[in-house]
C-alpha cells in the first residue's frame, strides 16, 4: 500500500517521532512511499533518512520511491557500531 497521511494509523512505528517525520514527508514532499505489512516497524532513524532523501530530491525535482518490502534490503542502514578493540579491552 503506498503511505498517505489518511493509512498512517495501518504502519507500524517505533514511535510518535517516526511517524511525525514520515506523515511530514507524505503531506509536504512528493515522494511515494510504499509499505507491506506489519513485519516492518519505521524507526526514527529510517523515518529521518527518507525525510532528508525525499526533500532532496523534491528540490532538484527528481521522483523519490521507497518500497519498504524487507527490513534487511533498506535502502538505508545505520551505521555499525566499531568493534571495541583488544587493546582497549585489556587496558
Amino acid at each position: 500500500m503506498m503511505i498517505t497521511k489518511n493509512n498512517l494509523n495501518c504502519v507500524t512505528f517505533e514511535n510518535e517521532d517516526a511517524r511525525l517525520l514520515i506523515l511530514d514527508v507524505v503531506t509536504h514532499t512528493s515522494a511515494c512511499l510504499y509499505y507491506y505489512g506489519a513485519d516492518i516497524e519505521i524507526t526514527v532513524f529510517m523515518a529521518v533518512k527518507i525525510r532528508q532523501r525525499a526533500y532532496w530530491a523534491d528540490e532538484r525535482d527528481d521522483l523519490y520511491t521507497v518500497s519498504l518490502l524487507d527490513p534487511g534490503r533498506m535502502p538505508f542502514k545505520k551505521p555499525a557500531r566499531p568493534k571495541p578493540s583488544l587493546s582497549r579491552l585489556m587496558a
